[in-house]
């Protein structure tokens, strides 16, 4: 063979290299034509307050980061964490103390993210006589809705009634049901979530008082994964949480179009109800800024579920915690 054909040989078979090193190295397309590692992420229910999560997969944030994931919802955090204990889900995002009550069950767990980090309830009235509550003392005389017992919404409406020496006046509603329950005069006050806050402001509702601003930061919605699964796929472990923390970037910077994305995932939600929601929770920092567990907001989540009788004391509440640092893509 002559030399200059080797050359060229030689030549062509350097390119061919180049070019597969290239789309080796190739950040995964979200068109659909490369191969996705494929996760599921069981969710309690589908609530606008996981924004984050619809974000990074209506954006394509997780794809971006090759993960093809599948979102179910399973009905309740309860049934959140069984789903990744019994392998049918590889991550759950619900409230975080379910872990911690499982793992001292004997199902260990391990809380990687945070989702929510905020107590994002409300309470709403809609009789004008019923006055902006500063101090939980004035709710003397008032009946509240909130989602069923054992929920932190009860829980917490329930101390702060004890916290001013008041006997807890609550009323025991399913999700969707607490504002009828103030229109047809059971209940004074509904202790409200988004965007149902955004949707009966519209109404003619005042928020008359704010958990959020009464607790501060509280871990109150988790990214959960068992022990093992970890041990054995950090890397798409790691790809996930970036998703997550991509999907926080982009709320924080992005709120409009945020918002927009979140309006098509909830069609029933108005544009400007959706805008108005999303606006109400960055402001009170229930979406958190980073997906990192915060020790303090998670101890006083867990705390509310000791002295709730839930879980038993624990000398180290960050053991139920496990960091993965969200690289970029």
């Amino acid at each position: 063979m002559k030399k200059s054909q080797l050359v060229t040989l030689s030549a062509l078979a350097i390119g061919l290299m180049v070019v597969a090193f290239v789309l080796h190295k190739r950040p995964p397309s979200v068109d659909g034509t490369q191969q996705f590692t494929p996760v599921t992420i069981a969710q309690a229910g589908e609530f606008y307050l996981y924004a984050p999560l619809y974000v990074a997969a209506d954006q394509g944030l997780f794809s971006r980061r090759g993960v093809g994931a599948t979102i179910t919802s399973t009905g309740g955090d309860e049934k959140t964490w069984a789903a990744v204990i019994s392998g049918s889900a590889q991550f759950g995002i619900a409230d975080p103390t379910f872990v911690a009550v499982a793992s001292q069950r004997g199902q260990p767990g391990r809380i990687i993210g945070t989702i929510v980090n905020g107590v994002p309830f409300w309470g709403i009235a809609k009789n004008p006589a019923i006055p902006i509550i500063t101090d939980a003392s004035q709710l003397k005389g008032y009946t509240v809705a909130t989602f069923p017992s054992p929920s932190t919404a009860y829980t917490l409406q329930k101390r702060m009634f004890e916290s001013a020496g008041l006997q807890p006046n609550i009323r025991e509603g399913a999700f969707g049901t607490l504002g009828a329950l103030v229109e047809s005069g059971q209940v004074d006050i509904a202790l409200e979530l988004e965007p149902n806050v955004s949707v009966a402001v519209g109404k003619g509702y005042r928020v008359i008082y704010s958990l959020a601003e009464r607790y501060g930061d509280f871990t109150i919605t988790g990214l959960t994964a068992t022990p093992e699964y970890l041990r054995h796929n950090r890397a798409t472990v790691t790809a996930v949480v970036g998703g997550l923390q991509d999907a926080l970037d982009y709320i924080h910077a992005h709120p409009e179009e945020s918002a927009r994305l979140l309006a098509k995932r909830f069609p029933e939600i108005p544009p400007d109800v959706a805008r108005q929601a999303l606006q109400r929770v960055l402001s009170a920092g229930i979406i958190p800024k980073s997906i990192a567990v915060s020790g303090h907001a998670w101890s006083k989540a867990l705390q509310l579920r000791i002295d709730a009788g839930d879980v038993k004391p624990v000398d180290n509440a960050m053991e139920f915690i496990e960091s993965f640092a969200a690289a970029k893509p």
